[in-house]
C-alpha cells in the first residue's frame, strides 16, 4: 500500500500544481487591466508664468528639469500668455507627458521615454479655402450671417469694409442681399481664421456696393469701389456696429428731462449698458472726464477740423488718455446712462470748425483711390472676381445657399 500511496500522493500533487496555474492565469476571452491615464489641463492665467503654472501639479524639482528642457529646445517662454493651457498626463501614476496649447496651431509636447525627457512640436495640416457666403437680411445683418454658420467676426469685418458707404444700423432693411467671397483657414479641418475678403456685395434700398481688395504693385492695399475709389474716408460713419437711432439732430428737439424745447447737437444710438463705442477716426484725446448733462465724455479732435463727442458712457476704455492719439475704429469706451439720461444710449455729436453739424449729412473726402497707373491691372482684378458676385437670386427663407469653391 506504501507504493500506492506514494503514486496516488504524486497524482494529487500534480492535479493541485495543474489546477494553481489555471486559475493564474487569465482565461481566453479575459483582456488584462488597462493602464490607468489620468490627465489634468490648467489655464494659466494673468500674472502666472509656465514655472508657476506647473508648480501646481507637478513637484518643483520636475518642474525645473522641464524649464531647462523646453529651453534647450528653443521654447519662447516670453510668449506664453494668459488663455494658454498646460495637460499633464500620467499612466499608472507616473507623469509620461506635458502638453502646453497655445492654439491649434501651436502645441509643444515634453515626453519621458524611459528615463530620458525630449521636446516635439505638433505638425498640423493648415489648408486655406476659398469660399462664398451669401444671403438675405432677415431682422439684422448679424443674425442673418449667423443663420449661415459664420461667426461674428466675418460680419464685423464685412461691415468695416463698407463702415462709410453703409450704416448697418439705419440703411438696412429685410430683403437685402449680401455677398462675400473670402479666404477662410483651417487647421487639421478644425475653423481657425478668416484671411482676405477678397470681394464682397451689398444690395438693397440703400444701393448696390462693391467692395474689391487690391494690392498695386507698391505694395499699397486697400478696399476699393467699381470705379477704383476708395471705399475708407477719414472718418467713419458711426461709432457703434449695431443699434439704431433714438433721436436725430435736430434745431429744436422737447428734452425728455428737463421739460422743455432746445437744440439736439447730435444723434443719439441705443444700445445695451457696455456695449463697445470706437472713435470714428484718426485723432487725439482733447478731454476725458464728466461733463455736465453728457456725464463721462470722450471729445477727440480730428484733421481737417474735425471734433467729435461720445455722451453717457458707462465707462472709459483702459489706458485712455487726454493727449492720447487714438486710430480709426479703436475702443475709446462703453455705452452707459451717465448724466441726463433716460435709459442707455450714446450721445454722439461732430463738429466742424467748432460748429455742430449732422453726421447723417457731412460729406467727408475719400482716402486715395488706386493710382492712375495701375488702374488698368486694378480693372482685370475687379473683372476677375466680379463673376463670383453675378450669381442666382438668393432665397428669401431661413435655408439660404452657402458654398465652398
Amino acid at each position: 500500500m506504501t507504493g500506492l500511496q506514494n503514486i496516488l500522493n504524486t497524482r494529487y500533487s500534480i492535479i493541485i500544481a495543474l489546477c494553481a496555474i489555471f486559475v493564474a492565469c487569465p482565461s481566453r476571452g479575459q483582456k488584462e487591466a488597462a493602464p490607468t491615464r489620468v490627465e489634468k489641463t490648467l489655464v494659466m492665467k494673468k500674472g502666472e508664468t509656465l514655472e508657476t503654472v506647473l508648480d501646481q501639479d507637478i513637484d518643483h524639482r520636475t518642474t525645473i528639469a522641464m524649464i531647462d528642457v523646453l529651453n534647450a529646445a528653443g521654447f519662447p517662454f516670453r510668449y506664453c500668455l494668459p488663455g494658454d493651457s498646460v495637460t499633464t498626463v500620467r499612466v499608472h501614476d507616473t507623469l509620461r507627458q506635458i502638453v502646453y496649447k497655445q492654439n491649434l496651431m501651436t502645441v509643444w509636447f515634453v515626453m519621458l521615454d524611459e528615463t530620458q525627457w525630449s521636446v516635439a512640436m505638433k505638425l498640423p495640416y493648415i489648408d486655406t479655402l476659398c469660399c462664398l457666403t451669401k444671403g438675405v437680411v432677415n431682422s439684422t445683418l448679424y443674425e442673418s450671417m449667423l443663420k449661415l454658420k459664420e461667426t461674428p467676426k466675418l460680419v464685423y469685418r464685412f461691415v468695416d469694409v463698407f463702415a462709410w458707404e453703409i450704416d448697418f444700423v439705419t440703411d438696412t432693411r429685410n430683403g437685402d442681399s449680401f455677398f462675400v467671397y473670402y479666404e477662410k483657414t483651417f487647421c487639421d479641418s478644425t475653423f481657425v481664421d478668416y484671411q482676405n475678403l477678397i470681394v464682397m456685395r451689398y444690395k438693397g434700398e440703400v444701393g448696390d456696393y462693391y467692395g474689391f481688395y487690391y494690392c498695386d504693385p507698391d505694395g499699397n492695399e486697400d478696399y476699393y469701389n467699381k470705379k477704383g475709389e476708395s471705399l475708407r474716408k477719414s472718418l467713419l460713419k458711426s461709432p457703434l456696429k449695431f443699434s439704431y437711432i433714438s433721436s436725430y439732430f435736430s434745431k429744436s428737439r422737447y428734452h425728455p428731462i428737463l421739460k422743455v424745447w432746445r437744440p439736439h447737437h447730435g444723434l443719439d444710438y441705443v444700445a445695451p449698458k457696455g456695449t463697445p463705442v470706437s472713435s470714428i477716426g484718426n485723432g487725439t484725446v482733447i478731454f476725458k472726464g464728466w461733463k455736465g448733462g453728457y456725464g463721462n465724455l470722450v471729445e477727440i479732435k480730428h484733421m481737417n477740423n474735425f471734433k467729435t463727442r461720445y455722451g453717457h458712457l458707462s465707462a472709459f476704455a483702459k489706458g485712455l488718455y487726454q493727449g492720447k492719439k487714438v486710430k480709426m475704429g479703436e475702443l475709446i469706451g462703453y455705452v452707459g446712462s451717465t448724466g441726463l439720461s433716460t435709459g442707455p444710449h450714446l450721445h454722439f455729436e461732430l463738429h466742424k470748425d467748432g460748429v455742430p453739424i449732422n453726421p447723417l449729412k457731412v460729406d467727408i473726402p475719400r482716402a486715395p483711390s488706386v493710382k492712375q497707373k495701375y488702374q488698368a491691372l486694378f480693372e482685370q482684378t475687379r473683372d476677375s472676381l466680379i463673376r463670383f458676385l453675378t450669381v442666382p437670386d438668393v432665397p428669401s427663407d431661413d435655408t439660404e445657399a452657402k458654398g465652398n469653391t
